[in-house]
């Protein structure tokens, strides 16, 4: 692929505030689990005066598809497989640390230090010039993983788009449980994506205990792990459904759980935008959905949610939540603009978060593919997944070094092959009868908060009911 250094066209202005968010098309199959139509909750309305309010949305529906009886179901029985046999844990520390769970102090740059630690804000880590880094894109999906959007992860990462060291581009999938077919689950991470938790539920949760917490973020560690094939180890982050943080109950479990990230708390100010941090100390910026932690926890990162700009001026910390556009030029122009706030400045991870729902709309799918041709064109921009940009955090490297820079590899023998024969296991679930999809042995019960049906299952047996 012929690959450029920079963008010809110039940034869009704009001055009108305003945010909407998209409608998303009905479902067209009674076989297929219904898309959510929720408002969501991280668009914000630009006020003249005050805070920024913040649409929080209402809980979608999960109203039962019709099923259609199935030839290929299979045994339930389920043989022991220890999930645990590749145990979380986050990246050893090399410095002192504050005390986890005590009220966090302002953080100071002289002994928060990399690879433990990062104040966040504006500053490059490793004091490089913006043109001796790589700029990072993330792109990101929420919810479950099905045949509804499999085709558009097929258009997206199987037509040869690559990084500059010659691998694919690679995405982050924050899974949630229900609706999710397993076996596809294996097939993206078998292909280098990262697949991260999204909770059992998908419920609000800013009023969950640090146990209720663990069995929805936790449980679907392991759900991953027992149904998806993906390593324990290898679910590193998460993201509340809602962008509904639970304050310091959800970042004390995951603390204690071994998560390594969370990337649900957004980010205002945006000129220039945030790098990720670590919550050893204060937040350095507005809780703009609250209860954010105030308390600390050493060597949890944040990959924080910058916010977007649309062309009318509303800002919104996913791109589905912006007030999109009616054009393929439109919305390539409302993306450009925005990458261009990163790539021009301090070059901070630039995130593409998405419902694979936005994607329905021709116009939004024809746009953003153009501008997805248009970054992976460029010799200094990287599509990689959450956990690879923390890890070039941890330690910085300038561009020069990247071809040969282990973490942006494509080299992972030791993940499944991909699924092509997935069983389907008949269970019972809230009244109803679910088929769910996997190529690992079918669990005796639907997986569920607290009742997942792993029997090696430590959040099962070590949190009561």
């Amino acid at each position: 692929m012929h690959r450029t250094n920079g963008i010809s066209h110039p940034a869009v202005h704009v001055t009108t505030p305003n945010a909407i968010v998209d409608s998303y098309v009905p479902l067209t199959t009674t076989t297929q689990p219904p898309p959510t139509t929720t408002a969501r909750p991280f668009t914000v309305t630009v006020q003249s005066r005050g805070r920024p309010q913040v649409n929080r949305g209402t809980a979608p529906p999960r109203s039962r598809p019709t099923l259609k009886p199935s030839t290929e179901i299979v045994s339930k029985a389920q043989e022991f497989v220890d999930i645990y046999r590749h145990p979380p844990a986050r990246p050893p520390t090399l410095y002192p640390t504050p005390q986890v769970d005590k009220p966090a102090a302002k953080c100071r740059k002289d002994v928060c230090l990399l690879p433990d630690c990062n104040c966040g804000g504006a500053d490059i880590p490793g004091d490089y010039l913006p043109e001796e880094i790589p700029q990072i894109v993330l792109l990101t999906f929420d919810d479950s993983v099905n045949d509804l959007n499999k085709g558009l992860y097929s258009d997206l990462f199987e037509k040869g788009r690559k990084n500059p060291n010659g691998c694919p581009i690679s995405a982050t999938f924050y899974v949630s449980h229900e609706w999710t077919d397993y076996s596809q689950v294996q097939n993206l991470y078998a292909t280098g994506h990262e697949i991260a938790s999204h909770t059992v539920s998908h419920s609000f949760g800013e009023q969950f205990s640090a146990r209720k917490w663990a069995r929805e973020i936790a449980g679907q560690r392991e759900i991953l792990a027992a149904y998806g094939g993906v390593k324990l180890e290898d679910v590193r982050g998460m993201r509340a459904p809602f962008l509904s943080v639970g304050g310091n109950n959800m970042f004390k479990m995951l603390w204690e759980t071994n998560f390594t990230y969370d990337s649900s708390m957004p980010i205002y100010e945006n000129r220039p935008p945030s790098w990720p941090y670590t919550l050893d100390y204060k937040l350095f910026h507005d809780c703009m959905i609250p209860p954010c932690p105030t308390r600390s926890y050493p060597g949890l990162w944040e990959v924080p949610m910058v916010m977007w700009q649309d062309l009318n001026g509303g800002r919104c910390s996913m791109g589905d939540a912006c007030s999109n556009p009616p054009t393929p030029d439109g919305v390539y122009k409302m993306l450009i603009k925005n990458f261009e706030r990163h790539y021009t400045t301090n070059r901070a991870p630039f995130g593409l978060f998405y419902h694979a729902a936005w994607f329905t709309q021709p116009h939004h799918k024809e746009g953003f593919i153009s501008f997805l041709d248009t970054i992976v064109a460029m010799d200094d921009v990287w599509v990689v997944t959450n956990w690879q940009a923390l890890q070039w955090v941890r330690n910085p490297t300038p561009l020069a070094l990247l071809d040969n820079y282990e973490p942006f590899s494509c080299n992972y023998p030791d993940r499944p092959k991909k699924c092509n024969n997935a069983k389907v296991c008949n269970l019972w679930h809230k009244s109803g009868v679910r088929y769910m999809k996997t190529c690992q042995a079918c669990p005796d019960i639907y997986p569920w908060t607290g009742k997942t049906g792993i029997r090696s299952s430590r959040i099962d047996n070590d949190i009561e009911n």
